[in-house]
């Protein structure tokens, strides 16, 4: 038997394939349900809140092959954004169109029109350039330098910068200083330039619950929490092979390979690794707010400029109505905003019950008829990604740490919704190949 632990998006799609194989396979998740990372609250009024802001990318080749779209229901954002800058009766707010499907926004004086020509132009090139290239040739190496350093390298360090690049980039690294891997920025700005950013119609956790929907339940054993690993008896010759799992109730599963579709802490603790060690992780937190009427028009995600007018930073580092794009997301007659809150590195968020206090502030300054919304509740997310910055690679735990144990999700692969797809499927391949 293959025993899969953890049911988040890598240890379903690992099943998904072990199942397709005809393998004999157990997935075992500590949580009541599936979802790990990408789940949707349905509040008793009807609001759908997603653990975070996420959006499903319709440029993702491997949530194409696993998900039945059309079932998903998707309700897609405009291909660009909304920008704003300024306070009071200063707000400025411009839309930010993809270049390479809008052209006219390249030579167009209205359309962003604080951007210098040659930025339109320098940011379009770049891009144009990543289309072509795999995704695994993208990605094969590190850059060795940030994406700061790239954007800086590029020319691209005046306003397209503050106004568009780094709010938000800063949403999909979670990381207002730019600093993953350029290697990284390369193929998200691919995913982002091809695709369509969109959110399925029952929120973000629809996706795994279609997972695990298409798995018999019979083979998913939640609520129960795997808290050691058995090794082979000494003296068989097996190695460093793993014979099973102990259960935090001390049951014992037994298996013949075991998939590790874990976060990162849970696979320290379980393979016997130092906890203070890896890679720094990225906290964010998102705040949801309810209200009555529009603020804007547009499926578009609202990005203010980096900088406020004193020169201090924004606390807000995006936010977007969500029901703009999916109207399922709120009950009949309300309407339901998300803002994106990321934690600077060396630094404390303001308290939790000052935070959407704030927020709210800052986001009334740019649009007033924001003041009489109302505070739902806060998402806070400690580990959400793991950094990717320059040599961190070197950081993450070994993949096949032994030679009938793998590991799965972004403890080991770039972190993405469709990578921890692809990881929970090539951790399936390898284990069928020993299988034979």
């Amino acid at each position: 038997m293959v025993i899969i632990v953890g049911a988040g998006l890598a240890g379903l799609a690992c099943a998904t394939r072990l199942e397709e194989a005809g393998a004999d396979w157990l997935l075992v998740e500590s949580s009541p349900g599936p979802g790990g990372r990408v789940v949707t609250e349905v509040t008793p009024e009807g609001y759908r809140l997603d653990r975070g802001f996420q959006v499903l990318l319709d440029s993702y080749p491997t949530a194409r092959r696993l998900l039945d779209w059309e079932a998903l229901k998707p309700r897609y954002f405009e291909s660009g954004a909304l920008m704003v800058d300024g306070n009071g009766d200063s707000v400025r707010w411009e839309r930010f169109l993809n270049p390479l499907r809008h052209s006219e926004w390249l030579l167009g004086a209205p359309l962003a029109a604080s951007f210098l020509l040659r930025e339109k132009i320098t940011l379009a090139a770049y891009a144009a350039i990543q289309l072509p290239r795999s995704d695994a040739s993208l990605t094969a190496r590190e850059c060795g330098r940030s994406t700061m350093e790239e954007l800086r390298s590029l020319g691209l360090g005046g306003p397209v910068l503050e106004k568009f690049l780094r709010p938000f980039f800063s949403g999909v690294f979670l990381d207002c200083e730019l600093g993953s891997d350029a290697s990284i920025f390369r193929l998200d700005l691919k995913k982002f330039a091809l695709g369509r950013a969109l959110l399925p119609a029952g929120g973000m956790g629809e996706i795994t619950r279609q997972l695990a929907d298409k798995l018999p339940s019979v083979r998913q054993r939640y609520g129960k929490t795997v808290t050691g690993l058995k090794p082979a008896a000494e003296g068989r010759g097996d190695g460093e092979r793993v014979t099973g799992v102990v259960l935090s109730n001390g049951e014992e599963l037994l298996c013949g390979s075991l998939v590790l579709a874990t976060d990162e802490g849970a696979s320290r603790h379980l393979l016997g690794l130092p906890m203070e060690g890896g890679r720094p992780w990225m906290e964010v937190s998102t705040l949801y707010f309810t209200g009555d009427h529009p603020l804007y028009e547009g499926a578009l995600l609202v990005l203010p400029s980096g900088l406020k007018g004193d020169g201090s930073r924004r606390l807000v580092a995006h936010f977007t109505d969500l029901t703009n794009t999916a109207p399922d997301y709120a009950p009949a007659g309300k309407r339901l905003l998300s803002a994106t809150i990321l934690t600077p590195p060396e630094e404390e968020l303001p308290a939790d019950d000052l935070l959407h206090i704030l927020a709210q502030a800052e986001i009334t300054e740019l649009l007033p008829r924001f003041a009489d919304w109302t505070f739902l509740k806060e998402v806070r997310i400690r580990r959400a990604l793991p950094s990717q910055a320059p040599s961190s690679r070197g950081e993450q735990l070994e993949r096949h740490p032994a030679s009938n144990l793998w590991l799965a999700g972004d403890q080991c692969a770039h972190a993405s919704i469709d990578s921890a797809l692809a990881s929970g499927l090539r951790a399936a391949e390898e284990v069928l190949a020993t299988q034979g």
